[in-house]
This record gives structure tokens, sequence and C-alpha cells, in this order.
């Protein structure tokens, strides 16, 4: 009997979170009551105040739920047994990108996260996970592009925290963009348009003669490669 109230509860809690997502991405946070949340979960207003105290816990919940691609960037790079290639770099975060228009719950709370801004004044944790995740990409790239391109002395190049800057505006504004207009944006250009704004540390490596200097792994060893 207790193990039944257990899961009824669960399961309870279950739609009132998948109404909350659907409701908060069509109607936005601030518009969106708890009556048409219950109504969509199929529920009453009762059960909601039961597990939630207020609409802010209820976000809270609903975006704990979900883990962006963007969020796992730091455990991708600290997993990698070899520092990644240009390319390989570039596609992890374009494939981060499809990721998140191609399942329906990251779309959702991207949508949340990015076109509701009222949420950025009224809820601490929105504003707090937005700027952790554009942090950690910025973040990623410039470690992954600190380990592979290296001035003569061998401190990384100083060009890199600028593009690393770059990359994030590229890809928090192409998924922004995509969310408003769909057609205008083509997502499957990403990688390559990531590896055009790393290119001026590729050309400074070939064109003034071993000024930055370019670093790569081959298995346990490091290998350093110039004109």
């Amino acid at each position: 009997m207790v193990r039944k109230r257990k899961e009824d509860v669960e399961i309870t809690r279950h739609l009132l979170l998948e109404a909350a997502e659907e409701v908060f991405s069509h109607r936005g946070y601030a518009q969106a009551t708890f009556q048409e949340i219950a109504e969509r979960a199929g529920l009453s207003r009762g059960a909601i105040y039961w597990h939630f105290k207020d609409k802010s816990e209820l976000l809270d919940a609903v975006l704990d739920r979900a883990r962006l691609p963007w969020d796992q960037l730091p455990e991708r790079f600290s997993c990698l047994s070899q520092t990644p290639t240009v390319a390989q770099l570039s596609r992890a975060l374009g494939d981060g990108l499809q990721e998140i228009v191609s399942d329906p719950r990251l779309h959702r709370v991207t949508l949340i996260l990015l076109h509701r801004t009222e949420l950025i004044v009224e809820n601490d944790q929105v504003y707090s996970r937005l700027t952790r995740i554009f942090n950690r990409i910025k973040t990623y790239v410039i470690a992954a592009l600190n380990m592979r391109f290296k001035e003569a002395d061998g401190t990384p190049c100083t060009g890199i925290p600028a593009i690393a800057t770059s990359i994030k505006a590229l890809l928090t504004g192409s998924i922004y963009e995509w969310l408003l207009n769909q057609a205008e944006i083509e997502l499957k250009h990403i990688p390559a348009t990531v590896e055009a704004l790393i290119s001026p540390l590729q050309g400074k490596t070939s064109a003034l003669n071993q000024e930055c200097v370019l670093e790569h792994r081959v298995g346990g060893g490091l290998v350093v490669s110039g004109q």
C-alpha cells in the first residue's frame, strides 16, 4: 500500500512537470498559471501545491530535469584521452546544437531559457544557469585550443580567448535565431563556421615561422609540429 502511494506521488509529479514544461515553453513563465498547468496535466491545482510551494520552485524542477549538451562540456573534455583536433572540437559543438533541436525536451527547455526573458529578472536560477552554460562553452573552447595551439615559448596563443568568445556568440546566437525562425538558420554549417573562426590560429602557425606552433597528442606522447 505504501509502495503504491509512492508510485502515485511520482506519477503525479511527472505529469505536473510534463505539463509545466509545455505551458512554460508555449506561454512563457510570467503568463503561465497553475490553472493552465493543472488542466494540461489532468489534475487539480491542489496537486501542484502539494508538490511545489510556488511557481518558481516548479520552474526549477522543470529545468533540473533537462541536461543540455553544453552542461556536459567539462565532463566530456576531462574524459578525453587526447587533445581534440579542430575538426573534432567543431563537430562536438555543432552536435550539441543538433541535439537541442532534435530532442523535444531539450528544445522546450532551451525555449524557456532563451526566449522567456522575463525569467532573467524574476528567477535567479535561470540567470545563473544561462551564465554557467555560456561560460562552459567558452571555458571548454579555451581549454581545448590552449592545449593545441602554443606560442614559441610554450604559452597559449594570445588570440584564443577572443576566438572562444566569438564561438560562444555563434552558438548561442544560432540556437536563439533557430528557435525564432528555423528557416533562416542552417545548423549543419555550424562546425565549418567554428573551424573558420579558429583558422587564424592555424594560419598563424604556417605564416609566422614557428611563432605559434601546433601541438597534438598521439597516443600517450606529445608531438610538436611547426613550419
